[in-house]
């Protein structure tokens, strides 16, 4: 299997487990440990915007994605080759820079797939928190490297030899589109990526075909849009998410 589908796959069907941690604090506790709080609030803001069953309809449901996946968030640095496509080698892994304040990842597949038996479309969203200005630059490098990287390049995971542009207009506040098509030891895969950001949060989707994992699927714009409405209305209640 593809690299471009293992994390994926693995992801969707690994079930993690909310810890329930980040008490809220007082006195010198809450100012000794502020960022770790500060961190534990961003999150639970994140998990606030996840789709719920009412949102994917009967046939779907929604995966809690294991710690390994959210992990990958930390990578903020690329060895891809040319430099140029490095944002687009963090976004392979679910990963930008800057980094997040927080991140949520969580997958809605259908029901009843399986490592073992994968049915049908996979939709991954990420949920990533920034202020302002870290949101505007991950996009603005993600569309300059798509911009500039179509005939792919070379990263740690394999070699992408195709980047394709996709419209992607009037989704949030900005987004951008793409396919990213590529392989590792003889396998190969695409994967369609959709970046939103809504004022500071940037909203990862990435559709692949669980079944085919080279035939290209596009998310349901159902889903994307009723997860970027969550976004907007949450960020509204929480004052326009500055982070």
């Amino acid at each position: 299997m593809s690299a471009l589908v293992v994390p994926l796959l693995l992801g969707a069907v690994a079930c993690g487990t909310d810890s329930g941690e980040g008490e809220e604090r007082d006195g010198g506790a809450e100012k000794e440990s502020g960022a770790p709080q500060r961190e534990a609030g961003r999150a639970a803001v994140l998990k606030a915007m996840e789709l719920t069953g009412e949102d994917i309809g009967p046939r779907r449901e929604i995966r809690v994605l294991d710690n390994g996946l959210a992990a990958a968030y930390g990578k903020s640095d690329s060895a891809a080759d040319p430099a140029r496509c490095r944002p687009l080698d963090l976004m392979s892994s679910y990963s930008s820079s800057p980094k997040p304040k927080a991140f949520h990842p969580y997958a809605v597949v259908e029901k009843g797939t399986t490592y073992d038996k994968p049915k049908g479309e996979e939709l991954v969203v990420g949920l990533a928190a920034h202020d302002n200005a870290g949101a505007k630059k991950v996009m603005a490098g993600l569309r300059d490297a798509v911009a500039k990287c179509g005939k792919g390049f070379e990263s740690a995971e394999g070699t992408y030899g195709k980047v394709d542009d996709w419209p992607a207009q009037g989704i949030g506040d900005e987004a951008v589109a793409y396919v990213l098509q590529g392989g590792t030891h003889g396998e190969f895969a695409a994967a369609r990526f959709t970046v939103v950001r809504s004022g500071s949060t940037v909203i990862t989707f990435r559709a692949t075909d669980l079944e085919a994992p080279s035939e290209l699927t596009a998310p349901d714009l159902k889903l994307l849009d009723a997860q970027v409405e969550k976004v907007e209305k949450e960020e509204a209640e929480q004052g326009g998410g500055q982070g």
